[in-house]
């Protein structure tokens, strides 16, 4: 923990130093990456700690932003941030509904009802503009952060609240029946876990933080529409969150990144851009096989450098061997050993020495 404390507080200090050296569009895309470093955090709940499919986190961001921008239309006070936190508690209850068929299912046919229910989402923004939309209003940022350089602070801290938060999460009660469900449903009810509390909570969770992230985008671009939670971004995250393990803080990072950089990289080598859903799934792939993400084996590499000088340390030194000839008789002698399996004698009366 307090390893994760302090390279949070150098990543917010370094990030404060960011806006002053990089060019405009790299903030922008440092923005990027920060946003979907949030929702990135949103699939380390559900499908990190948890372990459940879920394919409609992006759903849960549109219903954040769309609360968002509802509000920002209708001049609703508390500004920004009051709006950010509400976007993220409307998704909650939906959240909530939509882990209904998780205490009944799971697996594929859960990732089915999930990826129908971001279908569904797809066809209700389709059919229905975001508000501001037609009325051109842009989503206004908090005056300390209107800049693009100071909403990239704003959305590092975010971050980092969230960050520090669901790590607190994790050490609580909830947050270890995740890990018990994750690793066997069956097992965790033996020990009294309440398999259904602990998958409720786990996405409740995640759409409030996925929320949030919804709610960052829409003051990132001002006004959103319904490609940018499109069914195929759910996807495109999912694989990224399962290659990479967005469940630690890094790994939501280093998911972020490759996110919002990969397209902008594929554009300068002038390749495809479905190129990059095609990397991440062949990817995912093998990380499912593996069942260990980029950032769980690294690690536990870390942690087998760290324990190795202790184990040499205090490792014994090895007994120098005895000659034959000096070797001392049998130290173990057993006599009249009888074993019994109902009427059938497997040994009577047997001397070991």
């Amino acid at each position: 923990m307090k390893a994760t404390l302090r390279g949070l507080a150098l990543a917010v200090a370094a990030c404060a130093v960011l806006p002053a050296v990089l060019p405009p569009y790299w903030i922008y895309l440092a923005i990027a990456a920060v946003v979907s470093a949030v929702l990135m955090q949103s699939y380390g709940v559900i499908v990190g700690r948890a372990g459940v499919m879920s394919l409609c986190q992006m759903s849960f961001a549109a219903i954040g932003a769309w609360v968002v921008l509802r509000l920002n239309l209708a001049d609703a006070p508390g500004g920004f941030l009051v709006w950010l936190l509400l976007g993220g508690l409307a998704a909650v209850p939906v959240g909530v509904a939509i882990g209904l068929p998780a205490l009944r299912i799971r697996g594929v046919n859960l990732a089915v009802v999930t990826l129908g229910f971001a279908v569904s989402t797809d066809i209700v923004l389709n059919a229905n503009q975001f508000p501001g939309t037609s009325e051109l209003k842009t989503l206004e940022r908090p005056g300390l952060f209107s800049s693009d350089g100071g909403y990239f602070v704003l959305a590092v801290i975010v971050f980092v609240l969230i960050a520090l938060g669901l790590q607190a999460v994790n050490r609580t009660a909830i947050g270890r029946s995740w890990l018990e469900v994750r690793h066997s449903e069956r097992a965790a009810a033996a020990h009294g876990i309440s398999v259904a509390r602990s998958k409720l909570t786990a996405f409740a969770i995640s759409a409030f933080v996925a929320g949030i992230g919804g709610g960052l985008m829409a003051g990132q671009l001002g006004l959103v529409v319904s490609g940018n939670f499109a069914m195929m971004q759910s996807l495109a995250l999912f694989a990224v969150a399962v290659l990479i393990g967005p469940h630690n803080p890094e790994g939501a990072v280093l998911g972020g990144v490759f996110g919002a950089v990969m397209a902008t990289v594929l554009e300068k080598l002038h390749l495809p851009q479905d190129l990059g859903g095609i990397l991440f799934g062949a990817m995912a792939v093998f990380a499912l096989r593996s069942g260990v993400s980029q950032t769980d084996f690294t690690r536990a590499r870390q942690r087998e450098r760290a324990a190795r000088p202790l184990l040499t340390a205090v490792r014994e030194p090895a007994p120098e061997p005895v000659p034959a000839g000096e070797r001392a008789g049998g130290t173990l002698e057993i006599k009249g050993l009888t074993v019994r399996f109902g009427q059938v004698v497997a040994l009577d009366g047997v001397d070991l020495s």
